[in-house]
């Protein structure tokens, strides 16, 4: 077990002593779940699903997402709108991404392979596929309650895929409003098949609640199945798992041959976007923000700051390539320091195009999105052109990802937010209007009014990853393959301000 692993806290979200805070995390936007429903009936229908919720009114559904099985992803792969995401999850495990325009969040609706879920019960699974009923509130087919339950014990028990106690408290209430008959059927079953997990199914069962969710040994097992399942994941909270990423062969495809793979129709990519904007636009804050609420899109994020790499050893050697360049002495032997400076600026961007690597491969695999901060754009905004070198800067030659989001900030606004950077209102306006310059002559642009505040800021990015991947997805159906963003150099571009200003402090050249 990793270091960052086991500084995290794998206990499940208090009920007892937090009531509150529980039922707002454990609960559906009901708005948006009613602005998309049409959208859920259309996927589930399509996809031949059963719904895993309680036959009742879409806007009265418990959890965090809308959650379905299917029993042969034929049709699920062959589905394709105009309006919803579909990313792979993992195996079996699939997830279409609802929006809705007009709103800054989106829904889940989660759908996976009953026999991968539950690969123990197979005939079992077929049976209770087949019995499903359409329920008279969403027109869709759900299991009955009993079933219904059973799967809720091996979504929680088995996978660890529980977020609260509350969910536990809700299904204690579930299992003991069943009648003997029902709820010996689904021991016996779990007891067969989660052998164990049973005991904690019957202590919850059999025990005041409290005394359940206090008891050490009880928190001890979930700790143990969320930290199994965080090992198996292949991004949390925006960080990658390298090694868990390698396991995945469409990861390895996508870091190996980038867009030049020949996905097949039926591929689902997902964009990979650089959100870039001048000091104190709130690129920090909007990324935070995405990594927290947009884990169901299940971000990765790559700040490509050269002080921030990604193979651990090129800190050191920067810190040490820094320290002999700016020694009294090598400043006045150039034909030393000119090969080390090229030498630490190369090794910074190859570090840049590892974490772009990974990041395309993430997008392009179809896993999650991937944010991109502090792109090389920063430093194209005022170093390019270079009317005493063309080959300078050297970021010139870096790739660009599907998407940039441009954040625009007003000169006086930047001051304001940022006082300790010392800025000069001339400064901050050239760089203003030298990024603008810049990002006309890119492909794939999103700008952002400096006027908006920041809930709308989220919604146009949120709304703009929606069509970035319905965009890319198309792409690839219709046979043209994947395209980044590009960009027509403009090497008569007029670089405003003093050279002084526009110039990346913690580059090497």
């Amino acid at each position: 077990m990793n270091k960052e692993i086991e500084n995290l806290n794998f206990d499940l979200l208090a009920f007892h002593n937090n009531k509150i805070n529980s039922n707002k995390l454990n609960s559906l936007n009901k708005n948006l779940v009613s602005k998309v429903k049409e959208s859920i009936k259309k996927i589930v229908t399509a996809c031949d699903g059963v719904l895993m919720h309680e036959c009742t009114d879409f806007e009265n559904f418990n959890g965090r997402d809308i959650d379905s099985f299917y029993i042969s992803d034929h049709k699920l792969m062959k589905y394709n709108d105009e309006i919803s995401v579909l990313h792979k999850k993992d195996f079996g495990s699939y997830r279409f991404l609802l929006n809705d325009n007009s709103s800054s969040a989106f829904i889940n609706l989660d759908i996976e392979d009953l026999n991968v879920f539950s690969p123990n019960t197979r005939t079992f699974n077929q049976e209770n596929f087949l019995d499903s009923k359409v329920c008279r509130f969403t027109n869709l087919k759900h299991f009955d309650l009993t079933i219904f339950t059973y799967y809720k014990i091996i979504k929680y028990f088995r996978h660890g895929v529980v977020h609260s106690y509350e969910q536990l408290y809700k299904l204690k209430k579930v299992l003991n409003s069943l009648n003997k008959i029902e709820l010996n059927k689904i021991l016996d079953v779990v007891s067969k098949n989660l052998k164990y997990e049973y005991i904690w199914i019957k202590y919850l069962i059999e025990n005041d609640f409290n005394k359940f969710e206090q008891n050490i040994d009880v928190k001890k097992f979930w700790i143990k199945k969320r930290i199994i399942r965080q090992n198996k994941r292949k991004v949390f909270a925006g960080k990658v798992n390298i090694k868990n990423l390698f396991k995945s062969k469409e990861f390895v495809f996508a870091f190996f041959f980038g867009k030049n793979f020949k996905w097949s129709k039926k591929h689902k990519p997902l964009p990979a976007i650089s959100i870039v904007g001048n000091d104190g636009s709130g690129k920090s804050t909007v990324n935070k923000f995405i990594i927290k609420n947009f884990s169901k899109m299940d971000p990765a994020f790559f700040c490509m700051k050269s002080d921030n790499p990604i193979l651990p050893f090129v800190k050191y050697l920067r810190f040490i390539l820094k320290k002999i360049i700016n020694n009294s002495l090598i400043k006045k032997i150039n034909v030393i320091r000119l090969p080390l400076l090229y030498l630490g600026q190369t090794i910074d961007i190859l570090d840049k195009y590892l974490k772009y690597k990974i990041g395309m491969a993430w997008a392009d695999s179809g896993f999650g999105i991937t944010i991109f901060e502090r792109y090389i754009t920063d430093k194209l905004r005022g170093e390019f052109p270079n009317k005493k070198n063309r080959f300078l800067p050297l970021e010139q030659y870096f790739p660009m990802p599907d998407g940039i989001v441009y954040i625009d900030v007003e000169p006086e606004v930047s001051l304001h937010r940022k006082p300790k950077d010392n800025h000069t209102l001339d400064e901050m306006n050239s760089k203003r209007k030298n990024y603008l310059s810049l990002l006309d002559e890119l492909s794939e642009v999103k700008k952002i009014n400096s006027g908006n505040n920041f809930d709308d800021n989220i919604r146009e990015i949120k709304n703009y990853i929606f069509e970035l991947s319905i965009k890319k997805r198309q792409r690839l159906f219709s046979g043209l393959g994947l395209k980044r963003c590009t960009w027509k150099k403009n090497r008569d571009r007029i670089l405003l301000g003093k050279e002084e200003d526009r110039t990346q402090k913690d580059s090497f050249i």
